[in-house]
């Protein structure tokens, strides 16, 4: 769907592309939380045992602290640029419902709808591919929806302009 909000026409950006960046910015914030907490991916029931019991609550800091760098980067990149790496990589911003960057309480907002969203298995992010401007219950909770980024106009001056002689 297209909107006309003045001089450019937003188009929302489609559940597969939004899903993408999603599974960029999880690959990379895996790769970050693994580099700084090493304990948090391995198997929890291999810790219950023997000589181990003394990492569960290590685990569970790691947790909690992989929880905080997870909202840190999305809320701080959303209310920063717009978008996270994921976002960047393919061409997609978040914004306000009318057009406008979102501040950090909105970004805080949106991850709370992330959060929620997660809560109902999933469920809350289906409206990306039914509502007509692309919104999932987290975007509707903050008032923000998705664009694709309109493509700079290209010219083709080197096409056009006659090349300097050489003699």
């Amino acid at each position: 769907m297209e909107q006309d909000t003045g001089a450019y026409a937003l188009e929302y950006a489609s559940f597969w592309r939004r899903f993408a960046a999603f599974a960029v910015d999880a690959v990379l914030l895996s790769i970050i939380i693994s580099m700084i907490f090493p304990i948090h991916g391995r198997d929890l029931f291999q810790w219950f045992s023997g000589s181990h019991r003394y990492l569960v609550p290590l685990v569970s800091i790691s947790n909690f602290l992989s929880t905080l760098v997870t909202l840190a980067y999305s809320v701080v990149f959303w209310s920063w640029r717009g978008q996270t790496p994921g976002k960047l990589l393919l061409n997609i911003k978040v914004l306000r419902g009318d057009g406008s960057n979102i501040s950090f309480s909105y970004a805080l907002l949106r991850y709370l709808g992330y959060i929620i969203c997660a809560l109902t298995l999933g469920l809350g992010f289906i409206g990306i591919i039914c509502d007509n401007r692309k919104q999932g219950l987290h975007d509707k909770i903050a008032g923000t929806v998705v664009i694709k980024i309109p493509e700079p106009a290209r010219t083709d001056n080197a096409l056009t302009e006659p090349r300097p002689s050489t003699g």
